[in-house]
């Protein structure tokens, strides 16, 4: 009875082990995830973010947008002084060419000739040696 006994035990041995092999080979359905991620919706994402996070956020953003103003005030004011110094360079271009227009007119009548003409038409008599050029 001894034998008997050792040889049903070795067969319940294998009955089990052929359970526990069954148990672990695939079966037709898939597995799935114990736990379903849903998307956050967005004011569930913000009340994730702290109260200094959502400050430092917002004094970002107006630092940006105070900057893009500030650049833009700033090229303005350097547009308007470019076009004055540009009209005050014109100014002065024509006066330079006022006075050196005025200085050739001068100059043609106070030629000796000249002079001598209209003192001549005048009915003076002119001693060349005397005449000189007034500047």
């Amino acid at each position: 009875m001894a034998e008997l006994k050792a040889q049903d035990a070795s067969y319940e041995m294998e009955d089990e082990l052929s359970q526990e092999e069954m148990d672990t080979q695939p079966s037709d359905t898939p597995n799935r995830p114990d736990v379903v991620v849903v998307p956050l919706s967005p004011s569930r994402k913000l009340s994730k973010i702290s109260r200094l996070e959502k400050i430092l956020v917002a004094g970002l953003l107006v630092a940006l947008i105070g900057l893009g103003l500030l650049t833009i005030s700033l090229r303005t004011s350097i547009s308007e002084v470019e076009q004055d110094v540009s009209s005050l360079q014109e100014n002065v271009n024509q006066g330079e060419e006022e006075v050196t227009r005025l200085q050739q007119e001068k100059n043609e009548l106070s030629k000796s000739e000249r002079i001598q003409e209209i003192a001549e038409d005048q009915g003076l008599s002119i001693d060349s040696d005397h005449l000189r050029k007034v500047n």
